[in-house]
């Protein structure tokens, strides 16, 4: 099994990484209308969309791999008055009890480990989901030009290591739609779209996927 590893947040620029993602703010909307109000921030890092979320007056625990990025996370918690708790842990392993949380999000963080952590953490996510809740994740796509470059190669055919901001080498497992509608099998999909790479260099291709647990 793939070791999995923590970025090393004191070693990576910030300003991008404090800025939540235009989805994730759509998202805030849709659940906020739905009337969620308990949220999980699976592989949260700084915290950037933990806070968004506590802003708007959800309940919010932020878990992460990393204690530095979980300690920024509640110093500006406590900075803004905001009730935020924080666990850390591994994404196979969640210290939460089975239904804790209506919708669980998963920024471009939970494909850090080989094809059967990507498995279990998919497992978890599910067995913490309230039911009628909704997931939201980010997977990274075989189409992406660094997974069939040859470099980071691994025994899983799945997982490529590869260098972060920052420095840290962390395992990515990529996957192709069927693959992915596989692992997703206990979820009923509500959404699944195709983010095209960028061009730029390290960029990568990705699949966004909205889904609730199957009953």
């Amino acid at each position: 099994m793939t070791q999995a590893k923590a970025w090393d947040w004191e070693k990576v620029a910030e300003a991008y990484w404090l800025e939540p993602a235009d989805e994730v703010r759509a998202l805030l909307a849709r659940w906020t209308e739905a009337g969620y109000s308990r949220l999980l921030d699976l592989g949260c890092g700084l915290g950037r969309h933990a806070l968004l979320f506590a802003r708007s007056g959800f309940s919010v625990t932020g878990f992460d791999l990393s204690e530095i990025g979980l300690a920024r996370l509640r110093e500006q918690a406590q900075a803004e008055k905001l009730a935020v708790l924080t666990a850390m842990g591994d994404l196979r392993a969640l210290p939460f009890r089975d239904a804790a949380f209506d919708c669980v999000l998963a920024y471009r963080s939970i494909y850090h480990c080989d094809a059967q952590g990507l498995l279990d953490s998919l497992g978890e996510a599910r067995r913490v989901l309230a039911p009628g809740g909704e997931f939201f994740a980010n997977f990274l796509a075989k189409d992406s030009a660094y997974f069939g470059s040859g470099e980071g190669l691994t025994d899983d055919p799945r997982v490529r290591m590869k260098t972060e901001e920052g420095g840290a080498v962390l395992p990515h497992c990529y996957v192709d739609e069927g693959e992915l509608r596989a692992l997703l099998s206990a979820f009923d999909i509500r959404t699944l779209g195709f983010e095209p790479q960028p061009e730029w260099p390290g960029a990568s291709s990705y699949y966004s996927v909205l889904a609730s647990p199957e009953p």
